[in-house]
């Protein structure tokens, strides 16, 4: 498990992390080429997830809008990144997300950032191998190298977990923790969506609700304290998917693109510039009503119309009429 000599080399890991040639062939973390016997299928969703919030048979819908069982959501790894760095992510989050939500924080945001991160970018992975088409074999796949190209600081972010890359005194993304409420069946009790454009994903999880913005340069943790009043509320479902089209929303924004100055090093250490630079421009753009109920349609899956009365009302199940943080039990409104 020690370092190799070309990590040791930021260029080479840069290069290493940048390349899919032989996708795969190469294991998705670390961009290491796969050794016979050193070859393992790391599951995009966790098998403690599966098994426990009964996901094998279920279903995630990938970005050409066709679907993939949870269970062959694989990606190829190295025996290394599998067991060594990510097996230890896995058992912190599998064990304290049935706790509830200070538990899950306890793990710190660094752990929070890997296993949503590993997620969020182990899905795209995967679509660099599945086609376009499923029923051509000259399709092109899903996403291309040059799509997935995009998300190399992402993807170098999360060496983290190899100890091979050290953020010093930053985070890359903004991530939020609400609690959840038991529910009558396990496998209502896991939700997963994630916005590729913008590096958002939600992950409702047992007896707690994740959200991170990967790549904002934690900008959206500011508004922590907009969200202080409904802390103590264990949310509903429909309510997690409100808060998904909060932080979705905000994350289309931005006006900022976080920089990053990296020194060689063992570890590599990363700094991250102020967000703020010189100029005096709001880190997000105006909060638009109208926009913004798009996305409440889309990730409740209500007509937007019976969500949006123009200009500036749109439905909310976080709070009551009097702006009071609102609890919906799940047997008072078993919404799917």
């Amino acid at each position: 498990m020690n370092e190799s000599k070309s990590e040791g080399n930021l260029e080479e890991l840069l290069n290493a992390l940048g390349t899919f040639q032989s996708p795969r062939e190469t294991c998705f973390l670390c961009g290491r080429g796969l050794l016979k016997g050193d070859y393992t299928e790391e599951h995009v969703i966790p098998q403690w997830a599966q098994n426990r919030y009964e996901l094998r048979n279920q279903e995630l819908v990938l970005l050409n809008r066709t679907s993939i069982p949870y269970r062959q959501l694989t990606v190829p790894c190295c025996d290394e990144c599998n067991r060594y760095r990510l097996k230890p992510i896995e058992d912190s989050v599998s064990q304290t997300v049935e706790a509830g939500r200070n538990a899950v924080l306890s793990l710190g945001h660094k752990v929070l950032f890997l296993w949503l991160g590993k997620i969020f970018y182990g899905i795209l992975y995967k679509e660099l191998l599945l086609l376009l088409d499923r029923t051509d074999p000259a399709s092109q796949t899903i996403i291309t190298p040059a799509i997935l190209e995009r998300y190399q600081n992402h993807r170098f972010f999360l060496q983290q977990a190899r100890q091979t890359v050290e953020l010093v005194d930053f985070l890359p993304g903004s991530i939020f923790v609400f609690s959840m409420q038991a529910l009558p069946e396990r496998k209502l009790e896991w939700d997963l969506t994630d916005n590729v454009d913008t590096m958002f994903i939600g992950c409702r999880v047992g007896r707690v609700a994740l959200f991170a913005t990967l790549a904002d340069g934690g900008a959206q943790q500011a508004y922590k304290d907009a969200y202080q009043d409904i802390g103590p509320l264990e949310l509903h479902p429909i309510q997690f998917r409100e808060l998904c089209a909060h932080f979705s929303y905000r994350s289309t924004l931005a006006t900022r693109t976080p920089k990053y100055i990296t020194i060689q090093g063992s570890p590599h250490k990363v700094h991250q510039m102020p967000l703020a630079g010189f100029s005096t421009k709001p880190l997000f753009d105006d909060w638009d009503m109208g926009t913004y109920a798009r996305f409440l349609a889309y990730y409740t899956g209500e007509d937007v119309a019976r969500l949006y009365v123009p200009p500036n009302k749109v439905m909310t199940w976080l709070h009551d009429e009097n702006g009071n943080p609102r609890f919906m039990s799940f047997k008072d409104y078993p919404i799917p």
